[in-house]
């Protein structure tokens, strides 16, 4: 009876890890005015994000979505933002080449969060009890940067719309490695995530 158990609950906890991040509702975040434009850039931020939660069991510890800075989803990024500052398209294109010369030695993720206890929220802090590392064909790489952007934000919002009241976004910054398959990994006491990219 115990291992029947013990099986269940061990589904239950595998299904909770791969099941979609739950929403909460509330106002709904900034959209372009043109709704091709808007669904285009939808696809690519769904294209370039990974999402997971980490549970204890049945109880949530955390949940995560990391959205790679990949040159692609940048170049959408940077575009919206233009659109949104109704920005003339020299300053477009000079963002554009900001944003690339920034990411050119670097892998960079956009980390968003929410936990359940506040305490767990420590990322960018040098005792942090979670662990990131990026891991490309089996070796793994330390972050050279973990800031913290801050809670929600419209600012947020507008380019990264699984944010919801309450999350809280990080900058993570790796060294620069080939982008083939990279895993971004997270991991406490408190749970593990692996979120899986493809590269470009």
């Amino acid at each position: 009876m115990r291992s029947a158990v013990a099986v269940t609950v061990a589904v239950l906890a595998a299904a909770c890890a791969t099941a979609r991040i739950p929403r909460i509702g509330g106002d709904p975040p900034p959209v372009d005015t043109d709704p091709a434009l808007e669904s285009a850039y939808q696809q690519t931020l769904e294209r370039a994000t990974r999402s997971q939660g980490i549970y204890d069991v049945l109880d949530t510890r955390l949940f995560v979505h990391a959205t790679w800075e990949s040159p692609a989803f940048v170049e959408a990024r940077v575009s919206r933002f233009g659109r949104f500052r109704a920005l003339p398209a020299d300053e477009v294109r000079a963002a554009k080449e900001a944003e690339r010369q920034r990411l050119a030695d670097v892998v960079e993720f956009h980390l968003a969060v929410h936990a359940n206890d506040p305490r767990m929220d420590d990322f960018d802090r040098p005792s942090s009890m979670w662990r990131l590392a990026l891991v490309v064909d089996g070796r793994e790489y330390a972050p050279k940067l973990v800031e913290r952007i801050g809670r929600t934000n419209t600012e947020q919002r507008s380019y990264y719309s699984y944010m919801e009241p309450f999350w809280v976004g990080y900058r993570v910054r790796f060294p620069k490695v080939e982008t083939r398959a990279m895993t971004l990994k997270i991991a406490s006491a408190a749970g593990k995530a692996e979120l899986v990219f493809a590269g470009e």
